[in-house]
C-alpha cells in the first residue's frame, strides 16, 4: 500500500468519525413516552455513548449497562470488547466432529483434540467472572451501527432493566461551532433511578400529589413531593450533557 493510499484511508476514516449521528432514544414501556433526541459523532466509542444517555435521562452511572444490537452485546460485562457469543461454541463442534471423523489420520485426530482441549478452556475463561479490566480497544457507533433508521437497545440497570430504544434518525455533516455531543429535543422529566423500574416508575407517577397513595412516602423520602414528571428543559439537560463532556 503507498503513503497516498494510506492517507487517503485514514482522511476517509476521520471524515467518517467526524460524521454526526441523529439518534431519538425512547424509554420502552413508559407512556406517555420519555423521549430524548441526541446528536452525536460517529466516532463515539460505545462506552462514551452510553455515558451520553445516562447524562440525558438523569442516571447516575451507578448501575452497569449494555448495548443490545441484532443480539450481539456490548457493555460493562464484557469490558466494552463485542465479540460474536456463538463464534467459540462454533469451532468447538467442527473440531469435535473432525476430531472424531473415521476419516481424519491419527496426527490430525490428535491435534483436533489439542485444539478442542484449548478452546474448552477458552470457553471456561470466558464464562468466569470478569476480573479488572484492560484496556480494551472499544469500537465506534459507525462500526456497529453504520445505516440510517437502524434499532438497538440499551439497558441500564440490570434489575430495574430500563430499556432504550435507540433509532438512527439521520447521519448529518457536523454544524460549524456546534460542540456534540448536544441534546437538541425531548419530552417529560427524568425517570427515577433504583424506583423498581417502569411499573415502580408509573406507581410514583400516581402517587403525586396524592399523599394517601403507598408509594407517596417514597416521594417524601426522597425530597419529590412537587415532583413534575411532564416537565423537560432542552437547556438543562444539555447542561448535564456538556458537564459530563466538559464541553463549553
Amino acid at each position: 500500500m503507498t503513503k497516498k493510499k494510506k492517507a487517503d484511508d485514514l482522511a476517509a476514516l476521520k471524515a467518517r468519525d467526524r460524521q454526526v449521528y441523529r439518534l431519538k432514544i425512547s424509554l420502552a414501556g413508559v407512556h406517555p413516552p420519555i423521549w430524548r433526541r441526541l446528536e452525536v459523532y460517529a466516532g463515539m466509542e460505545m462506552d462514551s455513548l452510553a455515558a451520553a444517555i445516562d447524562a440525558v435521562f438523569g442516571w447516575s452511572g451507578d448501575h452497569m449497562g449494555e448495548f443490545d444490537i441484532k443480539g450481539r452485546r456490548i457493555g460493562d460485562g464484557t469490558d466494552w470488547c463485542l465479540e460474536d457469543p456463538h463464534a467459540a461454541e462454533n469451532e468447538l463442534r467442527r473440531i469435535r466432529k473432525r476430531a472424531r471423523s473415521p476419516l481424519a489420520n491419527e496426527q490430525k485426530a490428535q491435534s483436533a483434540l489439542e485444539l478442542l482441549s484449548s478452546l474448552k478452556a477458552k470457553l471456561q475463561e470466558q464464562s468466569a467472572p470478569a476480573e479488572a479490566a484492560g484496556d480494551p480497544n472499544v469500537p465506534a457507533l459507525w462500526e456497529l451501527v453504520p445505516r440510517v433508521r437502524t434499532k438497538f437497545i440499551y439497558i441500564y440497570d440490570f434489575g430495574d432493566d430500563w430499556e432504550h430504544v435507540i433509532e438512527v434518525e439521520k447521519i448529518l455533516a457536523p454544524e460549524t461551532g456546534v460542540r456534540y455531543p448536544r441534546c437538541t429535543d425531548g419530552a417529560r422529566a427524568d425517570p427515577i433511578e433504583d424506583c423498581g423500574g417502569v411499573w415502580g416508575y408509573e406507581e410514583l407517577v400516581e402517587a403525586v400529589g396524592n399523599p394517601k397513595h403507598e408509594r407517596y412516602a417514597d416521594l417524601e423520602d426522597w425530597g419529590l413531593e412537587k415532583w413534575n414528571p411532564e416537565q423537560f428543559s432542552t437547556e438543562e439537560t444539555d447542561r448535564k450533557l456538556a458537564k459530563v463532556f466538559r464541553r463549553k
